[in-house]
């Protein structure tokens, strides 16, 4: 979601949060009024009538002799004291931290190596940066794009993570063309499938085939569909990862696919990320750039990456993956 509807976003989550409190007081002081029965009962403590009045009654096996100390009933601001601190821990199981999701039992976000990192953004008061240390962490993950995205998942190695990957798909075409099964085994567009299933982490990559586009209508079209996806996958973390360069002979006889093109797409992703709350700008093209072109060995068109350089790409996406606070 945008920053400016985050507000409204943030106290939808605190009326909930409030409520969920509420219901968890109620029962904290349950609880704590159960203990105490239960210790009294432990302790022989049974009312009879006598003569009109009350008195404690002690069951065989325990002393007839029971203090007032032991009898007296607990003060309020004892009962509150315990319901609090049961109502910290019940709290705690009822909204999880995020960080003990899924994802979390496959990442390192205490002490993660950042040495590789490029260029990434993201929001340091929402995210935290992490490694992953398992591929069980992209179970819950799905990438879009375009070829470059269908060679990375072709040669990446990773085969549990869900792809919406086609040749000359582009950002447009992506949001209202219907080329992937979805679980039910019709052919669907992303954005159905996004209504079908949750996912913790988003990848997108596209900027190849819009190098001959007008940046206005790239920059709407991608807005369009991180808007859809904030929408419909508001607990996602969204990665937007770089175009990648192309190669300096490309560069420089293409009037389309050059260099100089893949930097300003860059630079307008990177200030459109920046806008979104749960968008991270992912530097993948530092992976594989040397002084800022694909180098000649990474392929055969200067364009797409092989299966030497998609492993690069891939091992800085799992050294580079972000986790809430």
């Amino acid at each position: 979601m945008t920053k400016n509807n985050n507000t409204d976003y943030r106290k939808k989550i605190y009326r909930q949060r409030h409520h969920r409190r509420m219901k968890l007081v109620e029962s904290g002081i349950g609880v704590v009024v159960a203990v105490i029965m239960i210790f009294a009962l432990g302790q022989g403590n049974l009312k009879k009538n006598v003569n009109g009045q009350e008195e404690f009654q002690p069951e065989s096996g325990t002393s007839a002799d029971i203090s007032e100390s032991s009898t007296q009933d607990m003060s309020y601001s004892d009962t509150e004291g315990a319901a609090q601190q049961y109502l910290a821990t019940a709290e705690d199981a009822a909204i999880p931290d995020q960080r003990n999701g899924q994802y979390v039992q496959f990442v390192n976000y205490t002490n993660p190596d950042v040495s590789g990192k490029g260029a990434d953004k993201y929001d340091s008061n929402i995210y935290m940066p992490a490694n992953a240390t398992d591929d069980q962490y992209f179970s819950t993950s799905l990438l879009i794009g375009d070829s470059r995205a269908e060679a990375l998942g072709l040669y990446s190695g990773v085969d549990n993570w869900d792809m919406c990957v086609a040749k000359n798909l582009d950002i447009e075409k992506v949001a209202n063309t219907k080329m992937f099964t979805c679980d039910s085994g019709e052919q669907c567009t992303v954005v159905e499938m996004l209504g079908m299933k949750s996912y913790e982490n988003i990848y997108i990559s596209f900027g190849l085939e819009e190098l001959s586009w007008y940046n206005e209508r790239y920059m709407l079209a991608y807005k369009t569909l991180l808007d859809q996806i904030s929408q419909l996958q508001p607990a996602a973390n969204v990665y937007v990862m770089s175009v990648l360069p192309v190669s300096a002979e490309l560069s420089s006889k293409d009037q389309v696919y050059n260099n100089p093109g893949v930097d300003k797409l860059n630079s307008l992703m990177q200030e459109m990320c920046g806008s979104y709350d749960q968008v991270i700008y992912l530097d993948v093209a530092h992976s594989v750039s040397v002084d800022g072109v694909l180098p000649e060995d990474a392929g055969i068109d200067g364009k797409h990456c092989n299966k030497k350089y998609c492993l690069k790409m891939m091992d800085y996406i799992r050294k580079n993956v972000y986790v809430r606070r």
